[in-house]
């Protein structure tokens, strides 16, 4: 498998930074321990979580042919495995 490096500038709402953060170091810590969980955050866009992501456009046509591998009432989950 190839690795890519990729750069993500994230913009969001300052009490959701720390557990934004948390969540990605838990998704790296997974990979540390080879352990698959499902990791998530609530994105309440009825409140305050209404986080703004900019990254490389090279990605943004594959991003359309993504589909989760599993859709219950919006809940999703994305696996490439």
């Amino acid at each position: 498998m190839d690795k890519v490096k990729f750069t993500i500038e994230c913009e969001m709402e300052g009490r959701w930074v720390p557990h934004f953060l948390a969540m990605l170091f838990y998704m790296e810590q997974l990979g540390n321990w080879g352990s698959s969980r499902e990791v998530g955050i609530m994105a309440d866009g009825d409140g305050d979580f209404r986080p703004k992501f900019t990254w490389d456009e090279k990605f943004d046509n594959q991003l359309l042919d993504i589909k989760p591998v599993r859709d219950i009432d919006g809940d999703r989950l994305y696996d490439a495995g």
